[in-house]
């Protein structure tokens, strides 16, 4: 059993990296023929995709700040307060998570012209910001914290925020870099957003650059993936042991 287990799961791997490894292969290739040129077109050629990776560092990071700022208190409150209605409040959390992003995007897109916002970072940023996947996530690891810890908080301060900082996120440290992992991916992969709510080509981000590839030089297209794939692959590497920590945490694992 275990034997088939091992060839299983080996097989699956395999299928997920074939798009990585073809992605990789590809961009040292011009119609089919060995060549560099792809990536000195990207390098050399087209300039906008450098102020555009840095908006995806730049957007991605923001985020993901910004959300564990409002992710943490949420989650606090959902998982030590109580009040009337807090399982209902929940459930509809969980409903917006489970929401197609389609469903959002036209109100966002209207929200965000009304105020004038369009065609700014804030564009992407404000929206971003409150996203229920997070607070949800983050519910069920505080969850397992031991009450009493949070008891004896409560004696020597009647704080709530000083309780939060100083006795409830110290434990959670692992499971709040896994959160933030999730939301750096979701943001880096941010595709249409970008497309739909700016213009300037000077504000876009790498995956709009990719899908509109075609218009600098189709050679581009794969070595600039292949870039776009780094700074996620590289985080997991780095931080792999911290990330199955935090996705072992309490109840989920």
């Amino acid at each position: 059993m275990k034997r088939l287990n091992a060839v299983l799961f080996t097989a699956l791997a395999v299928i997920f990296l074939l798009p990585v490894a073809a992605t990789v292969v590809l961009s040292f290739s011009v119609d089919g023929a060995a060549s560099l040129q792809g990536w000195g077109d990207l390098l050399f050629d087209c300039f906008v995709f450098y102020p555009q990776f840095w908006n995806s560092v730049i957007y991605a990071v923001v985020i993901t700040l910004v959300q564990l700022v409002v992710i943490i208190p949420c989650a606090f409150g959902f998982s030590q307060a109580k009040f009337r209605g807090k399982s209902a409040l929940f459930v509809f959390y969980i409903i917006l998570m489970m929401m197609p992003l389609q469903v959002t995007i036209l109100p966002n897109y209207i929200g965000l012209r009304d105020m004038g916002l369009i065609n700014t970072p804030f564009a992407i940023i404000l929206p971003a910001i409150f996203s229920p996947f997070g607070v949800v996530v983050m519910n069920q690891y505080m969850k397992n914290i031991d009450g009493s810890v949070i008891e004896a908080a409560r004696l020597e301060t009647n704080s709530v925020v000083r309780i939060m900082l100083v006795s409830v996120v110290p434990q959670l440290r692992v499971c709040i870099f896994a959160v933030a992992l999730f939301v750096f991916a979701d943001c880096w992969n941010m595709l249409e957003q970008p497309m739909l709510f700016l213009r300037d080509t000077s504000l876009q981000t790498v995956p709009v650059f990719i899908s509109n590839a075609a218009e600098y030089a189709g050679s581009v297209i794969f070595p600039a993936a292949v870039v776009f794939m780094v700074p996620v692959l590289l985080i997991y590497l780095f931080f792999s042991e911290n990330l199955e920590k935090g996705l072992t945490f309490g109840d989920l694992s």
